[in-house]
């Protein structure tokens, strides 16, 4: 327990170093779909849907669609392509043009445990190709995720994560995303999470939003090892 309230202090530091400046007064929630499909011992496939609303149930402001092939080196590490597409709403008042965008990350994620605290590292770069109702700018993204897991008991788990989002041609301040989210498995394959997440946009915006996911495997593999 010591261990666990070290490191959400430490991640909760992490967060707030990035000052609170021009809070939002909604509420708003983001919705996750999440599965990934084993192919064989070494790849599989990932599809992710994400729906963001700027209020509790009501006013879109964002979707996005990927998918995903991985390739797993060994259990600890796996490389990953993904190709996706989003719908972005960018004025949570003004009815204005959508922005489209079609994106391509690659993706390196590892774990590993720090004494006995399980942690997850995720790297990302995103390639992204925007369409404005006047302009197709392009830009590139850079991200990287800190995260832990502690299960509770066999059903319930809880989730922390921290993640660091720049991209150098749009500002040179780093957009913050920390997490935290109390999961329950549902079946060795299917569990739920709930959480609460802070965003605090490289635009200084300090965002606070509730997150309801829902993640699943299959294993398509003829001979499961």
């Amino acid at each position: 327990m010591k261990k666990l309230l070290l490191l959400v202090s430490l991640l909760m530091v992490f967060n707030f170093g990035y000052a609170q400046i021009n809070p939002e007064d909604k509420l708003g929630t983001w919705y996750e779909l999440g599965s990934n499909h084993k192919i064989s011992d070494k790849t599989s496939i990932d599809t992710y849907t994400q729906v963001w609303l700027y209020e509790l149930n009501d006013n879109f402001n964002f979707f996005l669609f990927k998918l995903a092939y991985n390739y797993h080196f060994n259990p600890k590490l796996t490389a990953t392509m993904y190709l996706g597409y989003s719908d972005f709403d960018g004025d949570i008042n003004v009815s204005a043009p959508h922005t489209y965008e079609r994106r391509i990350t690659e993706q390196i994620s590892f774990k590993h445990k720090l004494s006995k605290i399980p942690l997850d590292h995720r790297f990302r770069i995103e390639h992204r190709f925007f369409r404005k109702h006047d302009s197709k700018p392009k830009a590139a993204r850079l991200r990287y995720r800190l995260g832990t897991k502690f299960n509770l008991n066999k059903t319930v788990f809880v989730r922390l994560t921290n993640e660091l989002l720049l991209t150098p041609k749009f500002s040179n301040t780093p957009e913050n995303r920390f997490y935290t989210g109390l999961g329950f498995n549902i079946s060795k394959s299917h569990n739920i999470q709930l959480g609460y997440m802070n965003r605090n946009t490289s635009s200084k915006a300090n965002l606070h939003r509730i997150q309801v996911g829902m993640y699943f495997k299959t294993d398509f593999r003829k001979n499961k090892s």
